[in-house]
């Protein structure tokens, strides 16, 4: 329940900002929304006992051995990494969006993320970028804070991107209906017009 408050309160913080036309910088600070809440999703599930280990602990093994990362200021390098890194997936979510449109971006968001998890969490253990993770617990949890950070990074994004961001992925979009339309009315008048010439042969050879 207070990790429910903490993003209620965090949207209406970004609701305040206002919107951006820069997509680098929209793209970092919506990763970095998106990050914050998955590590606020992860320590309440890691004092819980509902997974192993944080993020912090994780990305400090970039540094230092994995039994080190329990020191506090190895721990503190791992959440900065992990944190930098979550930001700058920020970006590629972003162009995506516009890319595609900013429809369905929920569901834009949790299929990104979930592709993200799968190279850097899954891959990371298979090449040993880090200790592989023992609890199958862990694993879920994992799973569950990426579904976080997909979720709410793509909500993010949508909320601080200005209108004109997603503006060329929208004229595509119309662009491609419009054809569409003419398409369909020019294959409609072709089909009226053979038609008209059947009858017009059929009521000459009649006569």
């Amino acid at each position: 329940m207070n990790m429910l408050r903490s993003f209620i309160k965090l949207f209406d913080k970004v609701q305040k900002i206002g919107t951006m036309k820069d997509s680098i910088t929209t793209g970092l600070l919506g990763g970095l929304i998106g990050t914050i809440l998955m590590d606020l999703s992860n320590m309440v599930l890691y004092k819980i006992k509902k997974s192993e280990v944080t993020y912090g602990h994780i990305a400090g093994q970039f540094f230092v051995s994995p039994f080190r990362t329990k020191q506090r200021k190895n721990l503190i390098l791992g959440e900065l990494l992990h944190l930098a890194v979550g930001s700058v997936s920020g970006i590629p979510l972003l162009y995506m969006l516009k890319k595609t449109g900013k429809d369905h971006y929920l569901s834009k968001g949790l299929v990104t993320s979930m592709l993200t998890w799968g190279i850097l969490y899954s891959g990371g253990q298979k090449v040993g970028l880090f200790k592989r993770l023992r609890l199958t617990k862990t694993h879920y949890s994992s799973v569950c804070n990426n579904t976080i950070y997909g979720l709410s990074a793509a909500k993010a994004l949508v909320m601080l991107a200005d209108p004109t961001i997603f503006a060329s992925s929208n004229k595509i979009n119309n662009g491609v209906s419009m054809q569409a339309k003419n398409d369909a009315t020019s294959s409609d008048i072709v089909g009226v017009c053979n038609q008209f010439d059947q009858s017009l042969s059929s009521y000459v050879g009649y006569h």
